[in-house]
């Protein structure tokens, strides 16, 4: 029974070890995929941009033919998409600076636990002599 106990505690203590193993991985294909959407957000801003470009050259083209609460609805419609691909645009480039910073903090927590998997120096084979003083050959 206590094997069995000990067993269990020991998985446990093991999970969040597992769980942090890949959480470098997991951080570069989050900042990659934030990177991804952040362009297409600015594409849709751009395109809303130009849409409400459209309606405006629209709405001047209504004014000259006399329908002016026509125009002032389509110029208003107009803002209000222009204010919108605005905003997506801001939204992309925000959201592809982050997901760079995830990107690059992904691959320095992947070098810092490289670097200190090289840098762990091995444990004797003898516990009784210490790494710093070479055993002697009488021993």
């Amino acid at each position: 029974m206590k094997t069995l106990w000990t067993g269990l505690i020991a998985a446990c203590l093991m999970i969040p070890a597992a769980a942090r193993a890949d959480r470098a991985d997991r951080l570069e294909k989050r900042g990659e995929r934030m990177e991804r959407q952040g362009e297409r957000r600015e594409k849709r801003g751009e395109k809303a941009e130009k849409k409400a470009e459209a309606k405006k050259e629209k709405a001047d083209q209504l004014r000259a033919e006399g329908h002016d609460k026509a125009a002032n609805a389509l110029d208003r419609a107009a803002d209000r998409q222009e204010r919108r691909g605005e905003r997506l645009e801001k939204q992309g480039q925000r959201r592809e600076k982050r997901g760079e910073r995830l990107e690059k903090r992904g691959q320095a927590l992947e070098q810092r636990k490289a670097n200190a998997n090289a840098a762990a120096p091995a444990t004797p084979a003898d516990p009784g002599v210490s790494a710093a003083i070479p055993a002697s050959p009488g021993k």
